[in-house]
């Protein structure tokens, strides 16, 4: 057995096809989830020895239905939320499957939110609601209506509250309380995270777009609110106390040319991207005055996120990197689709229009680390910036994956060896173990290593 080119140990030296994949689209703002447990990367080797490792090897499995149940990790434990008729949450220790407990009667929770100081939350009460856009076409809106607060510890329901929960941060929660069909939002709560006891609350006033920070840490200390006539309001976090209020250009979403207005907080700036049958421009504003801080002309486009140093922006030439002060171009990438920020200032790039080989970059510079083959990248979400890791499926051994570990900084790959198969994107990891969905109905623990 050889260590080759790809990141695959083989005796033959082929690496097994990857099926095209069509690229991700950024798009709605309105349900700022925490889930993003998968992505689109690639793989090679250096030359490089790796660490010592013995080798992946299962811990333990439990069963588990694809497409009914729902799985988390966070502080060395495994949540599985078994959502059917009457949902059932357990906890199992990370590495010894010791159910901790088991928590009944949670109703019509769906699926596991976030955890944080000690609290999980679940949506509930889900919502699909069937309507028609401008033209007459049929579309569907789901949501969810109420939230369940679980103790993390001890599976102990500590509260259940009207509206879909969004951001959570220095021990509090926003939840947004819909209209009847899930159209505009009605109530905007913010309440303690432990107790469930109401913060603040206002009026939503029929906004139908509302975004804060989505990334789930203590500096989330903006909401912003839009109303059909592109009013915006931008509210304190911490008492709700209107902080600027104004008017931006906006259009309501019209799938069938492909326009739509969306908007994205990071600090104390948002952006506003505006898409008329299918071109886009996007200017940056100062949540505190509401004045423009810089703009984009209008180009063929794919959406923006944020890429660490820099916000990303897709248009059929690539991916380009701009300074998120001043708007200014600091690179381009022309033919990649797509980027996944993996902390340290690394980026992952598609490098073809159907997401099937990418590459590791620098997310200031744009300047190339690594040329990465075919692979799904491994989320550790409590701890992201610990080293990911890479797992593919191979040819020889047949039927088996391979499980490899990324070094960010250099772009060198270490092969562990190989676990039975999984279903793409389905892992999770913590620290060197790895939670994931295989074939045959079960969910798998393995220590990578």
């Amino acid at each position: 057995m050889s260590v080759i080119e790809l990141g695959l140990v083989t005796d033959d030296g082929n690496p097994p096809p990857e099926p095209a994949r069509r690229p991700l689209r950024r798009g709605d703002v309105r349900r700022v989830l925490v889930a993003a447990v998968a992505a689109l990367c690639g793989l090679t080797v250096t030359g490089s020895a790796p660490p010592e490792s013995h080798g992946p090897r299962q811990l333990w499995s439990v069963p588990f239905r694809e497409g009914g149940d729902v799985f988390t990790v966070a502080d060395g434990t495994v949540y599985v939320l078994t959502a059917s008729g009457n949902s059932t949450l357990r906890a199992y220790g990370l590495r010894t499957g010791a159910v901790r407990w088991s928590s009944t009667g949670l109703g019509d929770a769906s699926w596991v939110g976030s955890i944080e100081s000690g609290v999980m939350l679940l949506p509930a009460a889900d919502a699909t609601v069937q309507f028609q856009d401008e033209k007459g076409g049929e579309g569907f809106r789901q949501f969810t209506r109420e939230t369940v607060a679980i103790d993390a510890a001890t599976g102990r329901r500590l509260w259940r509250r009207p509206g879909e929960f969004s951001v959570t941060a220095a021990g509090r929660v926003l939840l947004i309380e819909w209209n009847a069909d899930g159209s505009a939002a009605r109530t905007l709560h913010v309440l303690d995270l432990r107790d469930g006891t109401p913060v603040w609350s206002r009026p939503a006033g029929g906004v139908e777009t509302w975004v804060a920070r989505g990334t789930l840490t203590g500096d989330t200390d903006r909401l912003l609110t839009v109303t059909p006539a592109g009013r915006v309001s931008v509210y304190d976090l911490t008492d709700g106390h209107l902080v600027s209020t104004g008017r931006v250009p906006w259009k309501g979403e019209n799938p069938g040319d492909d326009s739509y207005t969306n908007v994205s907080v990071e600090g104390h700036v948002f952006y506003l991207e505006s898409v008329d049958r299918g071109q886009g421009t996007l200017t940056a504003y100062d949540t505190e005055t509401l004045r423009a801080k810089w703009h984009t002309d209008a180009r063929s486009y794919g959406g923006f996120y944020p890429c660490g140093a820099v916000l990303c922006v897709n248009d059929v030439e690539g991916t380009t990197g701009y300074d998120r002060e001043t708007g200014e171009v600091r690179w381009r990438t022309p033919g990649s689709t797509n980027g996944i920020p993996l902390g340290d200032g690394r980026l992952v790039v598609a490098d073809d229009a159907n997401g099937s080989r990418h590459s590791l970059i620098d997310g200031a510079t744009g300047r190339r680390v690594a040329d990465l083959g075919h692979s799904s990248l491994v989320w550790d979400l409590a701890s992201p910036g610990d080293p990911p890791y890479l797992v593919n499926h191979s040819r020889t051994p047949a039927g088996l994956m391979y499980v490899a570990q990324l070094d960010r900084h250099s772009g060198e790959i270490f092969v562990r060896g190989t676990i039975e198969p999984v279903l793409d994107y389905s892992c999770q990891s913590a620290g060197n173990v790895l939670v994931c969905i295989t074939p045959r109905g079960r969910l798998t623990v393995t220590d990578a290593g």
